[in-house]
């Protein structure tokens, strides 16, 4: 009887697995922002590369799954969050002043669930995106009506020697052999729709990859200069918010004008990543399992995917999130 029951349950373990659903954000993927009249802003604020932030107690709750309970500190509830969110207005007051009329902020960091930047002090303007999981991680809700792109405090790659540097879930991701990074991964998804990138702030490490990454250009913003993944040499959070001002002001007259084009690579994408090596084997396993993408194992925890939509692209990131983020 074992010898019976014992295939059976594997085999019953295969079905189950291949018949994975979708991530449970996929029925809201359609979902619009209400169009607003005017040169339309899309922000993305991280906060690993704000100004003055530089260690991982400074920008997590806590509740962002039991590897992360004990990662958090009073300063990150009472601190670090109002800075977040003064970069922010800070950021939409200079676009508003070189003619921008229309601001979206999509919560671009994790901790907390996505649920970083207080909505009680952001510009009454905006129209704030927060929340997990959500269809496009970091840019959902981005259409073609959006005149720019801009990224507030984005850190620097994995493996790369900035502050608190990483990549979503992973040790390594490239799209046709092209490492990208946070910003460049969305900057592709962006840039299928027609919109470009025209501002990026962050430490001296993460400006200086993204540069290589996104060729058309963008106003480089550095808040910090990394000495270690948990130190910098930093400016005082009020010095900061006057370079977010002055840049977006710029970013927004030279995107009018014309200076950047969207980041675009050759059709189909082929994504090739590696989960990171902190991930238990439970999680490579789950992410294997993600079925709608059909994704290929070419290692322990590496996997390929080739498609024809950058959007799919951010679905499988999100798919991935869900994974990980507990």
């Amino acid at each position: 009887m074992r010898s019976i029951v014992v295939p059976a349950l594997l085999c019953l373990a295969s079905v189950l697995q291949a018949q994975t659903p979708p991530p449970s954000s996929a029925p809201f993927r359609d979902k619009q922002i209400p169009h607003e009249a005017g040169f339309r802003v899309f922000m993305v604020p991280d906060m690993e590369g704000m100004g003055s932030s530089v260690d991982t107690r400074e920008v997590i709750a806590g509740n962002e799954g039991e590897r992360f309970k004990d990662l958090t500190s009073p300063d990150y509830w009472d601190r670090f969050r109002l800075l977040l969110t003064e970069e922010v207005n800070a950021t939409i007051a200079g676009a508003r002043l070189a003619g921008a009329r229309s601001f979206v902020v999509n919560e671009g960091h994790g901790g907390n669930l996505f649920a970083n930047v207080l909505p009680w002090d952001l510009d009454s303007s905006a129209i704030l995106v927060r929340g997990f999981p959500k269809p496009l991680v970091m840019i959902t809700g981005i259409d073609s009506s959006f005149g720019t792109l801009m990224f507030t405090g984005a850190h620097a790659n994995a493996g790369s020697p900035g502050v608190l540097a990483h990549n979503f879930a992973f040790d390594s991701f490239t799209v046709n052999g092209k490492v990208l990074n946070e910003v460049g991964i969305n900057a592709l998804i962006a840039g299928e729709l027609g919109v470009s990138v025209s501002l990026v702030s962050g430490d001296d490490v993460l400006i200086d990859e993204t540069r290589k990454m996104l060729p058309n250009g963008f106003v480089a913003i550095v808040t910090k200069r990394a000495v270690g993944r948990s130190a910098a040499i930093t400016y005082s959070p009020a010095r900061v918010r006057r370079m977010l001002q002055t840049g977006a002001a710029e970013a927004v007259r030279r995107e009018r004008r014309g200076d950047f084009t969207p980041f675009t690579l050759d059709r189909p994408y082929r994504v090739e990543f590696k989960l990171r090596t902190s991930y238990p084997d439970s999680m490579v396993q789950q992410v294997a399992a993600l079925s709608e993408f059909k994704l290929e194992k070419t290692g322990g925890r590496s996997f390929r995917y080739v498609t024809d939509s950058a959007r799919q692209m951010g679905w499988l990131l999100d798919a991935i999130e869900e994974v990980v983020i507990r």
